[in-house]
């Protein structure tokens, strides 16, 4: 039909197409697709959402040099970048260590009056924590709330895994109570962090206290938290109550799994 020109496609059937071959992975397709509405001129001409469709796809298949070069582009054609290119741009610089481009990008996008989402944020907050780089962590923390964006759960507990890494068990703990008084965001996955943390720096009495508050707070132990504590009190040489928690495990309905025999064995 548009060989013989009964349809003309426009900007919205190449983007829709474009769409369709990212999904498939097809990212060699999309780009030939997107050059095809330039040569033939389609008005509206391509725009942000075709644009930022291939760049997400670049970015998922670590493709960021390709990624950047079509974001350059994009700008000097005089597309305007919206949230979700700015997204995908962090998302994926994240993803393939580029840690400071993802930081100038937030900068650059808060400078245009762009507000990133809190998942957004969350994974800057999570690779900085990774990279051991907590302070600067906390200071993307400071920019959501000052633009009013609240720090949930998944963001506190990146910051306390991210203290814990770092050995700082006191600011990790601070983190956890600042949870506590926020109301009901501690869950099992961050008293998990902690008693790790506590573990690997050999403060078993501490994890000990975490896993007995677990209750008060009417958390339920998975196995994650039993194997943690079975190894911390294993490697501080008290075997008997490594061996009472596995029993207790067991009478909670948690199932041992492999690494909680291969705990016990060592």
């Amino acid at each position: 039909m548009v060989e013989a020109g009964h349809c003309k496609p426009n900007v919205v059937t190449f983007s829709t197409l474009i769409k369709g071959f990212c999904m498939m992975g097809n990212n060699t397709a999309a780009m030939q697709l997107l050059r095809k509405m330039e040569e033939r001129g389609c008005q509206p001409e391509p725009n942000v959402v075709a644009y930022s469709t291939i760049i997400h796809s670049l970015l998922k298949d670590t493709l960021y040099v390709d990624a950047m070069k079509l974001f350059s582009e994009m700008i000097s054609r005089g597309i305007v970048a919206d949230v979700v290119t700015y997204n995908s741009l962090i998302h994926g610089v994240c993803n393939v260590g580029q840690w400071k481009e993802a930081t100038m990008l937030l900068n650059e996008m808060l400078s245009k009056g762009i507000f990133p989402d809190v998942p957004t944020f969350n994974v800057l907050v999570d690779k900085l924590c990774k990279e051991g780089m907590v302070v600067e962590a906390e200071s993307v923390v400071e920019i959501m709330i000052q633009r009013g964006a609240e720090p949930n759960s998944i963001t506190h507990n990146l910051l306390m895994d991210g203290y814990c890494l770092r050995g700082e068990m006191d600011e990790a703990r601070h983190v956890f109570d600042l949870m506590v008084r926020k109301g009901p965001m501690v869950n099992v996955y961050s008293c998990n962090i902690l008693i790790n943390g506590y573990c690997k720096k050999k403060k078993i009495g501490e994890a000990n206290k975490v896993f007995k508050e677990m209750r008060c707070r009417e958390l339920v132990p998975n196995t994650v938290t039993f194997n943690t504590l079975i190894d911390g009190f294993c490697k501080a040489g008290r075997i008997r109550e490594a061996e009472e928690l596995f029993s207790e495990m067991q009478g909670c309905g948690q199932l041992p799994d492999v690494q909680t025999f291969s705990v016990l064995l060592q």
